[in-house]
C-alpha cells in the first residue's frame, strides 16, 4: 500500500483553522538521486516572512505578512507537534507555541526534520491544469526513511529545501526540510501526454536512453578529453531542443530566468522550473555534448591529484580530483560539470584549470567517505588560497562554506592594482570587498559554531592566516595575501570601536555585528602587537542568547539535585570554577533560569552580558570608567536583591564584599578561574577573607571542564580490554583514598557492563563531525559541598589537600572521574579525559 501524498488531499485551513495536518508519510526506500542546488540568494533566516514563491508563480500580495503561522514540527525522532510559529531559524532554533499550550518554546533546529506551515496561500497566477499543481516526489532522509508527497515545484537553498503541497485548485501550503536533513530528493512522475509542467503546453518526451559504459582508466579517460576538445563546441540550450526534450517556449522562458540569476548554469534552471529531470540532463551531457562519464566510486584516481583540492571543497562541490592532464590541468569528477562556482574554486584554491567530467553523485559522497581519498588528503589544510600549507592534525574539524570566500578574496585581489601586488598592505579597511569579507568569516564562525575566530598576520610577504576552533580544537580556515593584512586588522577595530592608530599596546573592544550584518550575536575583540610592527586579532563569539535547561548541563543526576537545592536557598555562596572557555557563563545562568521567579528580584553584573533572561536586571560593567564588579554589586546591595550573580570574583573586595552579601541574606552566584574545587577554597582564603565568614557562607563549589563528544552520527561500541580497564580503574583511584581498582571494576561491571563487558565509544568520521569522530561537547564536573565538616576545615585554613579528601569524603566526585565515568557511558574518548583532566 501506498503512502497518502502530502497535498493528495489537503484539509482547507484559515489562519484560526484548528484543523490537523495531513500526516507525513515515512518509509524505508533505497537512496535517490541528490538534490542540484540552486544558486539563488537564500530568503534570509525568518522563514515566515521570507519564504520563496513557488517556481510556477508568486504569492499573491501580501500574503506572507503574518508574523505567526499555524506550524507542524515532524522531528528527527519520529515524534510530531502542532502549534504556532513566530520564526524558523534554519540553522538555529523555531520559536513554536505548542498546541494547548500557553507558554511559547524555543525548539533547536538541528532536533527538526520537517516544518510545515499549513495555511494555505493563493498564487497569483494559478496554472490552468490542477495537475501542474501535484507533481509528485520522494525525499530521502539520512537515516534512509524517505518522505513522499505532491508539489508545486520545489527550490533548493543554502539552508534547505522548500516544497509547496497543493491546497485546493488554486493554493498551496509551505514545507521546508533542513539541508541537514536531506540526503536525496526526486521527482518521481513519469512523463505522460498531456501531463502540463512548467510553463505551461509543454509534454517532456521521454528520458534517454542511458549513457555509455563509464570511463574505467586514466589513459581512457584523457584519451576522450582529447576527442571531447576537438569536437565542435555545442550550447546546452541547442542539444536539448535537438533532442526534443524541451521547446522554443521552455528555452526561451529559461533564459530570461537565468539573466536574473547571473552565474546559475542554464541545466540547473530547467531542473528547478521541472522541465528537464536531473537525469534527463546528465544523459544529455554525456551523450550529446560529449563529456566523459566516470564511476568516481571505483576510479583508479592519482593521489598527487588529489592531494591538489581541500577536502572541505571535495564535500561543498561534490567532486573527486581524478588525474592531471597533458597540460597540467586538473581532471575533477563532479555531480554538475556546468557549475562555474566549483571551476573556479578549484582554480582558485590549486592554481590550475579545471576539467570537469561527469559522475553520480552517490559514486561521489561514496569516494569522498573511502579511507583512500582521506588519506591521500591527509596531508591538505582547508584553506582558500594555498596547497602548499604546513599539515594540521585538526585540519578536518570544521567544514566551512568557502566558496564564498574565494569569490570575494578573487574579487578583491582582482580590484588591487596591478603595479602594487607584490607589496603587503594595499588594501583599505573601506574597500566594499574587504567588508564584505570580514563579514563572510564571522558568519562563517556563528554558523559552523565555532567559538573563537584567530586572525595571524604572516610575517614579510607572508599570508595572514586564519584559524577558527570549535568544540575545543582549533582548525585552519583560510589564509589572505599580505596585501589584506592591516585593512583586515583595521576593519575588526573599526566594527569594534578601537584605535585603529595604535599598533603597539593591545586593545580589547566588542562588536555588535547586528549593526553589520543579518546575524544577531556579539563578538569579544582582543588585539595584541607581534614581531613585524603587526597585530594579532582574536574574535570570541559570545555565547547563545538564551539560557540552558539544568538538565542539559552533563550534571550527574545526584549532583543536579544537589546544585539545583542548593540554588533554592535564600542566601550563601555558590561558586562555578573552572578556566577560560569552560563554560561557567553558560552553567551560571542555567542556574539562574530555575529560580528566575516574578517573586525574586535578580541582578546580574556581567563583562560583558552573554546571556539575556526575561525577568533578569542585566548590568554590564567597564573598567575604564571605573564601573567594575565591586562598584556594581555594592550599588546592588541597596536595590533591594533577593538573587545576585557576579560575573567574576577577580580580587580581594569584590570577594569581600561577595561573602558580607551572602551573610545578610543574599544568595550570591559568582565564577572564579581555578583549576579545581578544593583549590578554590584556598584561592579565596589566600586574597584575605575571613575564615569564618567565608566558611559560613559557602554553599558550595562547582568546577567544571568541557571535553570533545563522540559524534553520536558516526559512534560505535568499543569493547575495552582488560589492561584498557585497568587503567581506567588504576587512573580512577589515583590521589584517593576511595576502594581499589578492583572494587572500582566491580561496581562498573553492575553499572556499564553490556553483556558482561565494558566498551567506549569511537567514531568512525562522517559528514556531520568533519572526519573527526567527535561532535559538539560535553561537561565534566566536580561538585564541593559547604558541609558542616568542609566549614570547619575552612575554619581552620586546611590545605588544598585536606579539603579535598574531606570533600571525597563527603561525596564529591572529581573531575577525572566524572570523566571516566562518561567514557564508559559511551559519551567521550579516554584520551579526551587524560588531555583536559590530567
Amino acid at each position: 500500500m501506498s503512502p497518502p501524498a502530502i497535498g493528495g488531499a489537503f484539509p482547507a485551513l484559515d489562519e484560526t483553522a484548528s484543523a490537523t495536518p495531513v500526516p507525513l508519510a515515512l518509509e524505508d526506500i533505497a537512496p535517490a538521486v541528490a538534490v542540484p542546488s540552486a544558486a539563488e540568494p537564500a530568503a534570509g533566516s525568518d522563514l515566515l516572512t521570507g519564504w520563496p514563491s513557488p517556481p510556477m508563480s508568486p504569492w499573491r500580495r501580501g500574503e506572507l505578512a503574518t508574523r505567526l503561522e499555524r506550524c507542524r514540527l515532524d522531528f528527527a525522532d519520529g515524534s510530531s507537534q502542532a502549534g504556532m510559529a513566530s520564526r524558523v531559524e534554519p540553522s538555529g532554533t523555531v520559536d513554536f507555541l505548542p498546541e494547548g499550550e500557553r507558554t511559547a518554546k524555543v525548539v533547536p533546529a538541528a532536533t527538526v526534520r520537517v516544518v510545515m506551515l499549513t495555511r494555505p496561500l493563493d498564487l497569483a497566477a494559478p496554472p490552468a491544469d490542477t495537475a501542474t499543481l501535484r507533481r509528485p516526489y520522494r525525499l530521502t532522509f539520512p537515516a534512509g526513511e524517505h518522505l513522499e508527497g505532491e508539489s508545486a515545484g520545489a527550490l533548493r537553498r543554502d539552508e534547505g529545501l522548500y516544497l509547496y503541497p497543493p491546497a485546493g485548485e488554486k493554493a498551496v501550503a509551505r514545507l521546508f526540510v533542513p539541508s541537514a536533513q536531506i540526503e536525496s530528493f526526486e521527482w518521481t512522475d513519469a512523463p505522460k501526454a498531456g501531463l502540463r509542467l512548467v510553463p505551461q503546453d509543454v509534454v517532456p518526451p521521454p528520458a534517454p536512453p542511458p549513457a555509455d559504459a563509464p570511463i574505467a582508466t586514466i589513459p581512457e579517460l584523457l584519451e576522450a578529453l582529447a576527442r571531447h576538445a576537438a569536437s565542435p563546441i555545442r550550447k546546452l540550450g541547442e542539444v536539448l531542443l535537438e533532442a526534443g526534450i524541451i521547446d522554443d517556449k521552455v528555452l526561451s522562458v529559461a533564459l530570461s530566468r537565468q539573466r536574473k540569476r547571473k552565474g546559475t548554469p542554464l541545466g540547473e534552471v530547467l531542473v528547478d522550473m521541472g522541465a528537464v529531470r536531473p537525469e534527463q540532463l546528465k544523459g544529455v551531457m554525456a551523450q550529446k555534448l560529449g563529456i566523459p562519464r566516470v564511476d568516481a566510486r571505483t576510479f583508479p584516481a592519482d593521489p598527487e591529484a588529489q592531494r591538489l583540492v581541500p577536502r572541505v571543497q571535495c564535500h561543498r562541490h561534490l567532486m573527486v580530483p581524478l588525474c592531471l592532464d597533458g597540460e597540467g590541468r586538473l581532471v575533477v569528477a563532479m555531480d554538475n560539470p556546468l557549475s562555474a562556482e566549483a571551476i573556479e574554486a578549484i582554480r582558485f584554491s590549486c592554481g590550475r584549470r579545471a576539467v570537469p567530467v561527469l559522475a553520480n553523485a552517490t559514486d561521489i559522497k561514496a569516494a569522498l567517505g573511502s579511507r583512500d581519498l582521506w588519506a591521500a588528503h591527509a596531508l591538505i589544510e582547508p584553506i582558500a588560497t594555498t596547497a602548499a600549507a604546513a599539515p594540521s592534525p585538526a585540519a578536518d574539524a570544521i567544514e566551512f562554506d568557502l566558496a564564498g570566500v574565494t569569490e570575494l578574496t578573487s574579487r578583491l585581489a582582482l580590484e588591487t592594482p596591478i603595479e602594487t601586488e607584490d607589496e603587503p598592505d594595499t588594501v583599505r579597511e573601506s574597500d566594499s570587498t574587504l567588508v564584505r569579507l570580514v563579514n563572510k568569516i564571522i558568519l562563517d564562525a556563528v554558523e559552523s559554531g565555532a567559538s573563537d575566530v584567530h586572525i595571524e598576520p604572516g610575517q614579510g610577504n607572508r599570508p595572514t592566516r586564519i584559524r577558527m576552533r570549535r568544540d575545543g580544537a582549533l582548525a585552519d580556515y583560510t589564509e589572505l595575501p599580505s596585501k589584506f593584512r592591516a585593512a583586515l586588522v583595521s576593519r575588526v577595530k573599526i566594527m569594534a570601536n578601537l584605535d585603529i592608530a595604535e599598533r603597539r599596546k593591545p586593545q580589547d573592544g566588542k562588536i555588535d555585528f547586528s549593526r553589520f550584518g543579518p546575524a544577531a550575536v556579539e563578538l569579544r575583540v582582543a588585539t595584541i602587537p607581534v614581531a613585524g610592527g603587526h597585530e594579532s586579532v582574536t574574535l570570541r563569539v559570545l555565547a547563545a542568547a538564551r539560557a540552558l535547561p539544568p538538565d542539559k548541563l552533563g550534571l550527574a543526576p545526584a549532583v543536579l539535585a544537589r546544585v539545583r537545592t542548593l540554588s533554592e536557598r535564600p542566601h550563601g555562596l555558590l561558586l562555578v570554577v573552572g578556566p577560560t572557555g569552560s563554560g561557567k557563563t553558560t552553567t551560571l545562568h542555567s542556574l539562574i533560569s530555575g529560580i528566575n521567579t516574578p517573586e525574586r528580584k535578580i541582578w546580574t553584573a556581567e563583562d560583558p552580558v552573554e546571556i539575556t533572561q526575561e525577568g533578569l536586571s542585566q548590568v554590564q560593567v567597564n573598567a575604564r570608567i571605573g564601573w567594575t564588579f565591586a562598584d556594581a554589586l555594592r550599588a546592588f546591595l541597596r536595590a533591594d536583591p533577593d538573587v545576585i550573580m557576579i560575573g567574576e570574583m577577580r580580587d580581594r573586595e569584590t570577594a569581600e564584599t561577595a561573602v558580607e552579601a551572602s551573610l545578610t541574606g543574599h544568595l550570591v552566584l559568582s565564577t572564579l578561574h581555578t583549576n579545581s574545587a578544593p583549590e578554590t577554597v584556598v584561592r579565596l582564603l589566600d586574597l584575605g577573607l575571613d575564615p569564618y565568614q567565608f566558611g559560613d557562607a559557602l554553599l558550595g563549589v562547582l568546577a567544571q571542564r568541557l571535553l570533545r563528544r563522540v559524534c553520536a552520527r558516526c559512534s560505535r561500541k568499543v569493547d575495552l580490554g582488560e589492561e584498557d580497564v585497568q587503567r581506567l580503574a588504576e587512573e580512577y583511584a589515583a590521589g584517593t583514598d576511595g576502594p581499589p581498582p578492583e572494587r572500582i571494576i566491580a561496581g562498573w561491571h553492575e553499572r556499564f557492563a553490556t553483556d558482561g563487558r565494558l566498551s567506549a565509544a569511537k567514531g568512525r568520521g562522517c559528514d556531520a563531525c568533519g572526519g573527526t569522530g567527535f561532535r559538539g561537547r560535553l561537561g565534566v564536573h566536580e561538585f564541593l559541598e559547604g558541609t558542616p565538616a568542609l566549614r570547619e576545615r575552612v575554619h581552620h585554613r586546611a590545605s588544598a589537600a585536606a579539603i579535598a579528601a574531606q570533600a571525597r569524603e563527603d561525596g564529591m566526585r572529581t573531575l577525572r572521574q566524572d570523566g571516566i565515568e562518561k567514557v564508559l557511558m559511551g559519551l567521550t574518548s579516554a584520551e579526551q579525559v587524560r588531555a583536559v583532566c590530567g
